[in-house]
C-alpha cells in the first residue's frame, strides 16, 4: 500500500518544498510479485562475496521484506547553468536505441544545458583519461581495458572526487547494469544527485517474470534486490518513458517518478492518398516472440481467410532478422498458407529513404509486441499520418486509444477485425483517423512538447537532495 501527501508551497517561495509521506507495507508479498533481473548464472557467487564483504547480505530479506514509514523531503528550485553528465557513449547518428535516445535529448537541450558524456573505453588501458569536445558536448573518456567487472577505474574515482557538484546531475540509463550500481554508490558518497531512465521497466512486473524459468527468476531477483533497487532508491528522480511504466517501477521503489516520453523527430512525411497502396507494414527488429511477429502473421492470415479480401492487400515487414528468426518467420508463413513475395514481403534492413517510402505508401502500421519499452517506430508512424494497430502491451497504447489514432488489440480475432475495419473505412473516415494519428504525435511526442518536460526533469533531479 502506498500513501502520499504532497504540500506545494507558492512558486514565489524559494526554495519551494514538496513534502511527501510514503508508507509501504509488504513491499514484496507471497503472490510472486518479487522482482527480476538479468545476470548470468556465473555472476551469482561474485555478487554474493561482494555483499558479504559489505555485510549487507540477508538471504531471508531477499524473498520477503517490508519497509516501514519513510519521510522524504524534497527541495526543488530552478538552477542556472545546469550541467548534466550522461553515463554512456556519445554516438550521433547511430541506430542503437539508447544512442538515439541520448542524441535526441542532447541535441534538443544543448543550448540550455551543459552536457557531458562519461565513457568507459575497454579498448584503452586503465589509467587513461581524455577530455574532448564534439558538437558542443564534452566527452570524458576513461580507459577500462581488462578491468574487473566489479570495480571502477581509479582515474574515474579521482576525477569524480574533484568534480564541481553545484548545479550538476548525472543521468544513468538502462537496467541490469552493475556499472550503474558502482557509479551510484560513488555519487551517493560525494552527494552528487542523479536520475535514471529504466528503458525496459516492464521487466519488473509479474507478467514478464512469470514467463521466466525458476532458476532465472531467482538470480534475477538477487540482482534486482541488491543492485537495481539500490540505484533506484538513491536516485533523485526516476524517469519513466510512459505512465504505463510507473506501476512496474513502484514494485521496486518509492522514489519520485516523472513520466516524460521519448521525443521523436518529425519525419516530415505528408499524407498523400494518391500514392497509398493496400499495404500493412511493420518496421523493427524481427524478434518473433517479443516483437510479436508471429501474432502479426497469424492475425493477417486470419484476416485474409475470414474476410472478403482484395488480392492486392499485402504485409511488408521491414528490419533486420538473424538467420534463425528469418527461417522461423518463413516457416510460419508456410504453415499459415501465406505466399511470401506476394502476400508477405520481408524487406530486410533498408536505408532511411526506402523505409520512409514504404511507410508513406502503407495504409496502416502494425506493432504487436508482447513486451515493449516504448515503441519508437509506432510514434514515427503516427508522425507520418498512419493509423496504427498495436497490442495493449505497447506502453503508448492508452494514448493511441484516447486520440482515436488507431486500434488496440489483444487476440488474433481482434487483430483480423482491426485490419478489416481500417480497410473498410471510407476516404473521409480514413483521413480523420490519419489526422488523429498526426495530432497524437504533435501533442504528445513532438520535440517541442517533450523538450520543456525534459528540462524540468533535469532541473528537478539536480535540485533534489538524496535524504536516504
Amino acid at each position: 500500500m502506498i500513501q502520499k501527501i504532497r504540500l506545494l508551497l507558492p512558486a514565489k517561495t524559494l526554495p519551494s518544498c514538496i513534502v511527501k509521506f510514503t508508507y509501504k507495507d509488504n513491499f514484496i508479498d507471497k503472490t510472486n510479485n518479487s522482482l527480476i533481473s538479468e545476470i548470468f548464472y556465473s555472476h551469482i557467487l561474485l555478487i554474493y562475496k561482494y555483499f558479504i564483504q559489505l555485510r549487507v547480505f540477508n538471504l531471508k530479506s531477499l524473498f520477503c521484506f517490508s519497509i516501514g514509514p519513510i519521510v522524504q523531503r524534497e527541495k526543488y528550485v530552478m538552477l542556472p547553468n545546469l550541467s548534466v553528465y550522461i553515463l554512456g557513449n556519445y554516438r550521433p547518428g547511430m541506430a542503437d536505441g539508447l544512442a538515439e535516445f541520448n542524441f535526441q535529448n542532447v541535441n534538443a537541450l544543448k543550448d540550455s544545458i551543459d552536457f557531458h558524456f562519461v565513457e568507459f573505453d575497454d579498448s584503452v588501458e586503465i589509467g587513461f583519461y581524455d577530455s574532448s569536445t564534439i558538437d558542443q558536448i564534452r566527452i570524458h573518456r576513461f580507459g577500462s581495458k581488462g578491468f574487473l567487472a566489479l570495480k571502477l577505474s581509479g582515474e574515474f574515482k579521482r576525477w569524480l572526487s574533484e568534480l564541481t557538484v553545484k548545479n550538476s546531475v548525472f543521468h544513468l540509463n538502462h537496467i541490469y547494469n552493475f556499472n550503474n550500481y558502482l557509479v551510484a554508490r560513488l555519487l551517493v558518497h560525494y552527494k552528487i544527485p542523479y536520475l535514471i531512465t529504466p528503458h525496459d521497466a516492464y521487466v519488473y512486473c509479474k507478467v514478464f517474470r512469470s514467463n521466466r524459468p525458476l532458476v532465472k527468476r531467482l538470480y534475477r531477483d538477487l540482482f534486482v534486490y541488491f543492485i537495481d533497487k539500490y540505484v533506484f532508491d538513491h536516485a533523485s528522480y526516476i524517469h519513466a518513458l510512459t505512465n504505463q511504466c510507473i506501476p512496474c517501477l513502484r514494485l521496486l521503489t518509492s522514489r519520485p517518478i516523472m513520466a516524460v516520453g521519448n521525443q521523436v523527430k518529425d519525419m516530415h512525411l505528408t499524407l498523400d492518398m494518391n500514392i497509398m497502396e493496400d499495404r500493412i507494414c511493420f518496421i523493427g527488429r524481427s524478434d518473433i516472440y517479443q516483437k510479436g511477429i508471429d501474432r502479426v502473421l497469424a492475425g493477417f492470415s486470419l484476416f485474409v481467410k475470414s474476410q472478403n479480401v482484395a488480392s492486392s492487400i499485402s504485409l511488408t515487414i521491414v528490419g533486420p532478422a538473424d538467420p534463425e528468426s528469418d527461417q522461423l518467420r518463413q516457416e510460419l508463413c508456410r504453415d499459415l498458407e501465406l505466399e511470401i513475395g506476394r502476400q508477405v514481403v520481408f524487406a530486410g534492413k533498408v536505408q532511411e529513404v526506402e523505409r520512409n517510402r514504404i511507410l508513406s505508401i502503407s495504409k496502416v502500421y502494425i506493432h504487436l509486441s508482447r513486451f515493449e519499452g516504448f515503441g519508437l517506430s509506432v510514434i514515427q508512424a503516427l508522425s507520418a499520418f498512419k493509423p496504427v494497430i498495436v497490442s495493449k502491451q505497447v506502453p503508448t497504447s492508452d494514448v493511441i486509444r484516447d486520440y482515436k489514432a488507431g486500434i488496440v488489440v489483444d487476440s488474433l480475432t481482434e487483430i483480423a477485425d482491426a485490419i478489416a475495419f481500417i480497410f473498410a473505412l471510407s476516404d473521409q473516415e480514413y483521413l480523420q483517423m490519419a489526422r488523429n494519428a498526426r495530432r497524437c504525435y504533435e501533442e504528445q511526442f513532438h520535440p517541442d512538447v517533450i523538450r520543456p518536460k525534459l528540462l524540468d526533469l533535469y532541473q528537478r533531479a539536480a535540485s533534489v537532495a538524496d535524504t536516504k
